[in-house]
């Protein structure tokens, strides 16, 4: 028996809730750092972040939305859990050889310690798309809730304890263990249970289905992997051409581009399983209607915040930060302009997405990679955090433009499949 659905409110009210208290908590992270730490320090948890996402994300391979739109059962729970738990130790493997080349001491410690933290957060993302597939967000939305609270929680307790970023980022990863030991693995068992089928958590070791797997999701992974390189490459960078004291004021600035961030990813997150079943049955209305709600959020939660920081933004930056901060007030609104763009773009990837438009999302992204590649090189270097920004806005352009395209197209073939 199929579990009656949700409805697409509620949905979104319960990953709305869970994404601000868990975006909240983790600027909470980067607020402490600013107030009790250095730009240093800040700019070392900036580039901690930057080297250990890409590779963590990129061996998730997307499974949690193809595991959330695939409505015809395609592939059990099990053989997703299985993928993810080779990808993700190979994965892990690859940073710290990675890591070991480039960096070392402090940056190198830190890096690791944020690449733990990634793999846990990998293995509660695969329960993640399986409640979601019967937009059962309550309980994600929970999770990221508990999440945020505990890494806040224990990365405070030890950056007050010792004064030093290392203790403070194991707790982090600490926190997220235990979400996902004492929280994801029971529920998901609860969900088990009202599913259609016999569903196991135990690993299902078939490398054939498993190579199928992996290569379907390959596209989706490799596009999220050059998402990634959005914050990665122009924050390596300016680490590399000014330092890491220059990178935290850049990072703190960036990171409030989560608090309408937190909106958008509630929204499409509560948006994709309705959208993939409307693109199923070529049902072209309703996933249309879908999409210009999220349109609209996006472009009003962007055009909010580029005015926000245009009338008050070096006012707003003294306050949450310090007064360094605030004499960045032109690069904190051309960072809000592209954060704008953004928000509309990734409102644009779950219609990509539940269209299976996987290898078309790997193009734009790879594109997109090139772009701040060449622009950060080209910016950077004599521009510092202001072409940083520029590159960022670039950047968003090009996959905000794209990501329409696939839309329109995704929505042509709906109406075509429909009137035959």
């Amino acid at each position: 028996m199929i579990p009656e659905m949700p409805s697409l409110r509620r949905s979104f009210s319960w990953m709305l809730v869970g994404n601000i208290l868990y975006a909240a908590c983790l600027w909470g992270i980067v607020s402490l750092l600013t107030k009790l730490g250095s730009p240093e320090a800040l700019g070392r948890y900036a580039l901690a972040t930057a080297v250990a996402t890409p590779l963590i994300i990129f061996a998730n391979l997307q499974l949690r939305p193809i595991l959330a739109t695939d409505c015809e059962d395609q592939y059990a729970f099990s053989e997703y859990l299985a993928l993810r738990l080779i990808c993700l130790p190979a994965a892990l493997l690859v940073v710290a050889l990675i890591s070991i080349c480039l960096y070392s001491g402090a940056q190198l410690a830190a890096i690791l310690l944020f690449a733990c933290l990634r793999v846990l957060d990998g293995l509660s993302d695969i329960v993640h798309g399986y409640v979601q597939r019967y937009e059962r967000l309550d309980i994600m939305a929970t999770s990221l809730a508990l999440k945020g609270i505990g890494s806040l929680a224990l990365f405070t307790a030890l950056f007050l304890l010792t004064g030093e970023l290392l203790p403070a980022l194991a707790g982090q990863a600490a926190a997220g263990g235990l979400v996902f030991l004492v929280w994801d693995l029971p529920r998901i068992k609860g969900v088990m249970k009202t599913a259609t089928g016999t569903v196991s958590l135990k690993p299902h070791w078939n490398m054939g289905r498993l190579r199928t797997l992996a290569w379907t999701s390959l596209p989706l992974g490799l596009a999220m992997l050059f998402i990634q390189l959005r914050n990665t490459i122009p924050r390596m960078i300016l680490e590399n051409e000014r330092g890491e004291a220059e990178l935290g004021l850049f990072a703190a600035m960036a990171y409030l581009i989560i608090i309408g961030n937190t909106v958008v990813m509630a929204l499409s997150q509560s948006s994709l399983a309705r959208l993939a079943r409307a693109y199923a049955v070529d049902d072209a209305q309703s996933f249309l209607g879908v999409v210009k709600k999220l349109i609209s959020v996006g472009a009003v939660l962007g055009a909010g915040g580029l005015l926000v920081a245009l009338l008050g933004g070096e006012k707003l930056l003294t306050l949450i930060y310090t007064e360094d901060y605030a004499r960045q007030g032109g690069v904190f609104i051309i960072i809000m302009l592209a954060g704008g763009l953004y928000y509309v773009g990734t409102m644009l990837g779950p219609a990509a997405t539940a269209s299976g438009a996987y290898r078309e999302q790997l193009a734009i992204q790879g594109a997109h990679a090139l772009v701040l590649l060449v622009l950060g090189f080209l910016l950077i270097p004599a521009h510092g955090m202001l072409g940083a920004a520029w590159t960022m806005v670039a950047g968003a352009l090009l996959v905000t433009a794209s990501y329409g395209v696939v839309t329109w197209r995704a929505v042509r073939r709906m109406k075509a499949r429909s009137a035959t």
